[in-house]
């Protein structure tokens, strides 16, 4: 009867082992190497970091609200970021896991920001035209007027963006190029206007499309800067 017990004993001990190893398996992990929390002087940020036991190539990382689909290449993830002068949080979401860090960033304010992301791998041009007729892109990538197209993406998800110090008054055309080659799928876009970031009038646009042909430039949305009185 002893040997039995023994034997029993043993039996569900191996059981509760091979639980215990598969559960660690399988287990997540997420780790954020950068940014550190704290303070920063760098207006573009580098986010990165590493996740273990994902079900999946691909996370979600949000920046002040702004959600961003970033690849995973060997339990590794790296994004660049334009942060908003002051406070910034950064949600990242890996599968069941999730983590959040906050920094204070001293850098200059910008009156205008267009983030535009992407919903497959691919790549995807932003256009933005000022009031003057000046076109931001990725071969002209500063203006006369003070734009900056401060982040281009060529593989992924984007985010593309756009900043402008000192906002000219007038209207401003949000124009996007499906620049992959004819053999890519159908891929949506979004558009985040952001004016005035991080000031008492900061306020915020987004705008929606599905493009359907490579190659071709779509026009996504017009917004208006007012005169200042």
């Amino acid at each position: 009867m002893k040997l039995k017990q023994y034997k029993s004993i043993g039996y569900f001990s191996l059981l509760f082992l091979i639980s215990f190893t598969f559960s660690g398996l399988y287990s997540q992990s997420l780790i954020i190497e950068s940014p550190n929390g704290g303070f920063t002087t760098e207006r573009i940020q580098k986010i990165s970091g590493s996740v273990s036991g994902l079900n999946g190539d691909r996370i979600t990382i949000a920046i002040n609200g702004i959600p961003q689909t970033v690849p995973v290449s060997g339990g590794r993830f790296a994004m660049n970021a334009v942060v908003a002068p002051g406070n910034n949080l950064i949600e990242i979401k890996a599968g069941k896991v999730s983590e959040k860090i906050s920094f204070f960033a001293k850098v200059p304010p910008r009156d205008i920001k267009v983030v535009l992301i992407w919903d497959t791998q691919t790549d995807v041009d932003l256009w933005v035209i000022d009031p003057k007729g000046e076109k931001c892109y990725y071969s002209h990538p500063s203006t006369q007027s003070g734009g900056n197209l401060d982040v281009d993406v060529v593989d992924g998800f984007g985010p593309e963006t756009f900043t402008m110090a000192k906002a000219l008054p007038g209207n401003y055309s949000v124009q996007v190029q499906y620049y992959g080659s004819y053999d890519k799928p159908i891929t949506r876009v979004n558009a985040y206007v952001v004016l005035y970031e991080g000031k008492s009038n900061e306020k915020r646009m987004r705008f929606q499309f599905v493009m359907t042909k490579s190659q071709q430039v779509y026009h996504l949305a017009n917004f208006e800067i007012e005169p200042e009185n």
